[in-house]
């Protein structure tokens, strides 16, 4: 999330926010009113927003001003929740006794080798994993494995 989307979203949280902040409305009844609303959030989409969330707004807005209502960044942007460092360092050791073979086919060739489970890591994050260390790639590919798709 870029800080433009993130400038976006605080615009929206305050605009619900200002009323309640500087005591143009009776609380109860302005939470009660909102809380009840559809509201178009910017970058997310149509959403129900709860009292609660809006308090907490307001709690943060009071405490860290304008800048608290932006939307946190990831504090594991980047990493894989699923791996972890030496499984990634194993998965990528692997990968490069095997260069040559298509993603799909590698990781399949993981599951059927017990190197991952087979419903905890998904095909996606093993491929961003190799895409990351610039693993993935036509070029090279082996004619050997061409054929295995064709003979499922």
């Amino acid at each position: 999330m870029d800080e433009s989307m993130r400038h976006d979203i605080a615009l929206f949280r305050y605009g619900l926010i200002a009323p309640l902040v500087n005591g143009q409305v009776e609380p109860k009844t302005y939470l009660k009113e909102v809380s009840e609303r559809v509201h178009h959030v910017p970058h997310q989409g149509d959403k129900r927003i709860a009292a609660k969330t809006i308090l907490d707004w307001c709690t943060r807005y009071k405490k860290g001003g304008f800048d608290a209502l932006k939307p946190k960044r990831r504090s594991d942007r980047g990493h894989s929740r699923r791996l972890s460092p030496d499984d990634e360092d194993h998965i990528l050791a692997l990968r490069k006794e095997h260069p040559t073979m298509p993603v799909t086919v590698f990781y399949e060739h993981l599951i059927e080798q017990g190197e991952i489970p087979e419903n905890h890591t998904s095909y996606f994050t093993i491929y961003r994993l190799l895409k990351k260390h610039n693993l993935v790639g036509k070029e090279g590919v082996s004619q050997d494995f061409v054929g295995t798709f064709l003979v499922r």
